[in-house]
């Protein structure tokens, strides 16, 4: 049984999660500059937004200040800003088509697309559900998790997230598990057991987009797209390439030091199906996978199936996170190196 331990714990740090946001509104100017107004009258501050001002169908991406005017002419976080104010790469600049140019769309990839820039994802509160079923041919385990995520991020360099995690694994017990990101390090506390490691802000957003496929404006691992309209709500339905999602999460894990080889696991995905459901904004408001997954340690396989559904509340509103103690905390290297020599 305790080979089962080892692969959810490892599955457990590879799991996160964030939507997407769109908008409409209209440019407005005072005698200090100019600002983007949304249709409910807020207005987007400390962020990253794509916008088609002019209504031409292509998004060009622009950033907001404290006080909710647009930048022009400087570098924010490494992204250059033109006189106008759009994101250029090498003197481009770089555009997308807008929610409103493809809404009507036929083609799932380009709805996918539409929907796919990370840039837009400056705040998020969800709640999530997660079943695991382990077995290895001769015993075997089930897990359901519960919880909820939030984010927030100002473009710029503050990160704040969290996720409150209650897992019940049958006759074995049940735990509660606490994670949350501030000042450059991520937390974990799983019923008590407080572990951590220092991440930059990088690393940070790309492991709480790691389990949102289109946190990546990469889609190419994305196969056999189909879609179904519901009314002003378009579901996407999908599957992925295991190896590339493996590689990914591989990637995630190397954020501590440390990769699968080096924790005595080799894992792969046999089967991801997925689906995306987008409301009239073209917003993410839910989000469905089911993955088949073996986890070896050399001497023996575990068999894993996994159903993952995301449900994102209040789209586009305010988050308010409240960041835990940061007291008592040991190294996550440490921790994933005990738990590697607790399964051997």
């Amino acid at each position: 049984m305790k080979h089962f331990f080892k692969a959810a714990a490892v599955t457990a740090v590879l799991c996160a999660a964030m939507s997407m946001t769109a908008f409409a509104g209209e440019w407005r100017q005072d005698h200090v500059g100019y600002w983007w107004q949304d249709d409910d009258g807020s207005y987007p501050t400390s962020t990253w937004r794509w916008l088609d001002g002019n209504g031409d169908g292509i998004s060009e991406c622009y950033y907001f200040d404290s006080r909710g005017y647009m930048v022009s002419d400087t570098i924010i976080n490494g992204s250059e800003l033109d006189a106008n104010g759009a994101w250029v790469e090498n003197g481009q600049v770089q555009t997308k088509k807008s929610w409103e140019a493809v809404k009507n769309s036929s083609d799932p990839m380009e709805i996918l697309r539409a929907v796919s820039d990370s840039n837009d994802t400056d705040r998020v509160d969800a709640d999530f559900l997660m079943t695991m079923q382990l077995g290895d041919g001769t015993q075997s385990l089930g897990i359901n998790m519960t919880g909820n995520m939030k984010m927030q991020y100002d473009g710029e360099s503050n990160l704040q997230y969290t996720m409150d995690m209650n897992m019940d694994m049958g006759a074995l017990g049940s735990a509660r598990t606490t994670a949350f990101y501030t000042d450059g390090w991520y937390y974990y506390d799983i019923s008590g057991q407080k572990i951590k490691m220092q991440m930059d802000l990088a690393d940070a957003l790309k492991s709480a987009g790691s389990t949102n496929l289109l946190s990546s404006n990469d889609l190419s691992y994305v196969q056999n797209a189909s879609m179904a309209r519901n009314g002003d709500n378009i579901t996407i339905y999908f599957s992925a390439d295991g190896d590339a999602l493996m590689q990914a999460a591989d990637e995630i894990l190397s954020m501590s030091g440390l990769s699968l080889s080096d924790l005595g696991v080799s894992m792969g995905i046999s089967q991801y199906n997925g689906e995306f459901t987008v409301d009239a904004g073209g917003n993410i408001t839910e989000e469905k996978v089911l993955m088949n997954m073996t986890v070896g340690d050399g001497t023996e396989n575990i068999s894993m199936q996994i159903y993952m559904e995301l449900h994102i509340n209040g789209v586009g509103d305010s988050v308010v996170i409240n960041i835990p103690s940061t007291d008592g905390y040991m190294d996550m290297e440490t921790y994933l190196k005990q738990i590697a020599g607790q399964a051997a």
